[in-house]
């Protein structure tokens, strides 16, 4: 009688499932067809989404950047994923190539109220500010629980180039967890040097869903790896005990049967959960109740105390771990050549242009076009996001979540000062598309350490957990890396394999990076 093979369930069909898939056939010898992905969206990718056509539109609901030098297991999963376009090269030779050829260098990193570009070379430190600074960075980690970032800096340090700055790249808000931060400050001191031109940003050929989660789907594909779309996971169930073994996986009404020596992989939170989008003349939804992922947290967190984490921390705030995108599509590239004029920027070389005075908080990218494959030549996109849309607009007097896509982009027009061309600008508009997303910001609430369950959590046999909401030590979340990294400690840890996940770098410990960011603390 044949030996019944070990099986693998994801519950989530996200970057870190997919990347867990990868490495079960790479690494563990697992054969396509005993690894099950199950997704309750019609679509995989997670967080890396992107998607709409040139007569209704494109939407993105974000873009986490990228990064060469920290982003250790990313490019490991990515070298071996052959590219869709460029025979005989990997994804990650596709991604570094095409960076290469279109380098990040900001000429327009903040905007101040009057359309005026300003210099930003100066962080505008006090002295107040940088001891604050270099205390936060020999502080233990581990007495910054619930702490947040405005309990522990003064009001100076919130008005400075570098806050500004730093917050838009990476969504902060001022009561967002010290902890995170302090992790940032260390994890990403090589970006602190160069925060006012991002050239550290690394940028993919089209959006991050093509670029990144098509061609994993396709290798897994051809490996033989079972997707099921379309189906939401209600529960785990557990064997009896104090350990912590999964016996089953509910689907509604069916029960998928999970023996002992199998394994399961389960997203625990997404920050795209109950996002919803509107259009020109429709604004988004704000849907903050019953995330379901996080309810399916909530629920096997109870079955096992102390074990797998607390979700409360991070969903249950949700006005305060909201913002707003919008995704504007344009026949022509009138307003492009505008912000490209004006910038000093071609499409794809600025990175984020933030508007400091903006009562939104508001930022906008203009990718390299096309940034989708179905996008024809004459159309193009940009995008943009407000981290406080609860507020009402300079020129708009809404607040930016009941706003329809037209006033977005009016509000926009504005804070450029395009106003002479606005009637042009619409007349070329397709589409603008926002999107709220109610727990888009929800990894940065303030929290303890024990809320976020390890990957592999003490007792378990055959569960791990890969979001960004698990706990590991020195790395960053809100980063394609860290739900890589997760994945591949998850695959690695439940099979006890002899392999090595890439180490964190640390940069934070680097006499010559430690420099430069002294230098640029007292830069003018």
């Amino acid at each position: 009688m044949s030996e019944i093979k070990k099986q693998a369930y994801f519950v989530g069909g996200g970057l870190a499932s997919l990347a867990g898939a990868v490495y079960l056939v790479e690494d563990a010898n697992f054969a396509g067809e005993d690894i099950h992905i199950i997704e309750h969206l019609p679509v995989l990718g997670g967080s890396n989404d992107g998607a709409g056509s040139a007569d209704k539109g494109f939407i993105c609901r974000g873009g986490r950047m990228l990064n060469e030098e920290t982003y250790e297991n990313f490019w490991d999963l990515t070298s071996r994923i052959p590219s869709l376009d460029v025979p005989n090269i990997s994804v990650k030779d596709e991604i570094l190539a095409f960076d290469r050829a279109n380098p990040t260098h900001s000429n327009a990193r903040l905007i101040d109220g009057k359309g005026q570009k300003l210099p930003v070379t100066d962080m505008q430190f006090n002295t107040a500010d940088r001891m604050k600074l270099t205390k936060l960075y020999f502080t233990n980690e581990d007495t910054l629980d619930n702490v947040t970032i405005r309990d522990y800096f003064s009001d100076h340090f919130f008005t400075t180039n570098f806050w500004y700055m730093w917050q838009t790249t990476f969504a902060w808000q001022e009561w967002s967890s010290l902890y995170e931060f302090r992790r940032y400050m260390r994890r990403m001191m090589l970006e602190f040097s160069r925060i006012e031109t991002l050239e550290g940003v690394t940028r993919t050929p089209f959006n991050q869903y093509e670029s990144i989660i098509v061609p994993l789907k396709e290798y897994l594909t051809k490996k033989g790896v079972d997707f099921t779309l379309r189906k939401t996971v209600t529960d785990l169930d557990f064997k009896d005990g104090n350990g912590i073994t999964v016996k089953a996986i509910i689907c509604g009404e069916e029960t998928i049967p999970v023996r002992e020596n199998d394994l399961v992989f389960f997203t625990n939170g997404a920050i795209t959960d109950n996002s919803d989008n509107g259009d020109y003349h429709t604004p988004a939804k704000y849907l903050p109740n019953d995330p379901p992922s996080f309810a399916l947290w909530r629920k096997i967190a109870d079955k096992k105390p102390g074990k797998l984490g607390n979700p409360d921390p991070f969903y249950k705030k949700p006005d305060e771990s909201k913002w707003l995108s919008f995704t504007p599509t344009f026949t022509g590239n009138f307003l492009l050549k505008l912000i490209e004029e004006y910038s000093g920027n071609r499409p794809g070389s600025g990175a984020l242009m933030t508007f400091r005075d903006s009562s939104w908080r508001m930022s906008i990218v203009v990718a390299a076009q096309p940034h989708f494959r179905n996008q024809d030549k004459d159309t193009t996109i940009l995008w943009g996001y407000g981290l406080y849309p609860d507020n009402v607009g300079d020129y708009v007097k809404r607040p930016m979540m009941e706003c329809t896509g037209e006033e977005i982009l009016t509000e926009l027009i504005y804070h450029l000062h395009f106003e002479e061309h606005e009637a042009k600008i619409k007349e070329s508009v397709v589409n603008v598309i926002p999107c709220i997303m109610p727990f888009v910001d929800a990894l940065f609430q303030p929290r303890a350490k024990t809320d976020r369950p390890l990957v592999v959590p003490d007792g378990s046999t055959n569960l791990a957990l890969i979001s960004q909401f698990v706990e590991i030590p020195d790395d960053m979340v809100f980063t394609e890396e860290y739900s890589v990294r997760a994945a591949r400690m998850a695959v690695y840890t439940l099979l006890n394999t002899d392999k090595q996940v890439a180490p964190v770098t640390p940069y934070w410990r680097q006499g010559e990076v430690l420099l430069k960011a002294i230098y640029t603390s007292y830069r003018t």
